[in-house]
């Protein structure tokens, strides 16, 4: 089925797909679990992960409310990260690493599951050569119980924590640093977010209380990624 693009992105609509994308997110977590109580180690570890996806997703209409929708380079720069299967993992986090009363350890222990889950998303489901060339990657051989129940309590924490991201707050105007971070493209940034030196430079300005992830990623992404150089030889 091809999808469709030519769309437009209107409140009403980011409305209806931030509503949609929770409560496909909770019956994806409600399958996983019947997966997991059945030993369905490889099957429930890929659902919990659609469900994180899909509160990412749910994350990513409810800030898009907020922005210019007149401006066509936006909507299509929203509507390749509804479709962006590692940008929905990140969003996922956001409501979690809000919350928490030490960003500087959420985002490290966010920073750590997110990486993995990117990496374990397709070997999950599918099977694949592994790096020798030689050996077949097999779903079943490579997803542990401990890492599917582990997903399934990650869903859920992730599904809990935005939801009441968004219960909470109301979609507010964006600033220059998020259309602008919006603009980058998701390729780059989605290497650049999987670099630890983004994320000790987002740490970083945590700590000298430059609280905005929009303005940080960037920041970087300007001053360090796009010229190649790193944050902490710069401040060794």
């Amino acid at each position: 089925m091809q999808k469709v693009r030519d769309y437009k992105l209107t409140a009403e609509l980011l409305d209806s797909y931030q509503h949609a994308a929770l409560d496909n997110a909770r019956e994806l977590l409600d399958e996983a679990r019947v997966l997991l109580s059945n030993d369905y180690f490889a099957r429930a570890y890929f659902l919990s992960l659609a469900s994180i996806e899909e509160a990412g997703k749910a994350y990513i209409a409810f800030d898009a409310k907020g922005r210019n929708l007149k401006d066509e380079g936006l909507c299509t720069k929203i509507k390749e990260r509804l479709e962006d299967h590692s940008g929905k993992i990140t969003s996922a986090f956001v409501g979690w690493i809000s919350f928490s009363d030490s960003p500087r350890e959420a985002v490290k222990t966010s920073v750590d599951l997110m990486i993995h889950l990117k990496r374990g998303r397709e070997k999950s489901m599918y099977i694949d050569l592994k790096s020798d060339g030689i050996t077949l990657s097999i779903p079943r051989e490579v997803v542990r119980p401990v890492a599917a129940r582990d997903c399934t309590r990650l869903a859920e924490n992730c599904l809990h924590h935005t939801e009441r991201y968004i219960q909470d707050n109301k979609p507010s105007k964006r600033t220059t640093y998020q259309d602008k971070l919006l603009c980058i493209k998701q390729k780059t940034l989605t290497e650049m977010l999987n670099t630890e030196d983004f994320w000790e430079y987002y740490i970083d300005q945590l700590e000298h209380g430059n609280n905005s992830y929009d303005q940080a990623v960037v920041t970087y992404h300007d001053g360090f990624y796009k010229k190649k150089k790193v944050f902490k030889q710069a401040t060794s």
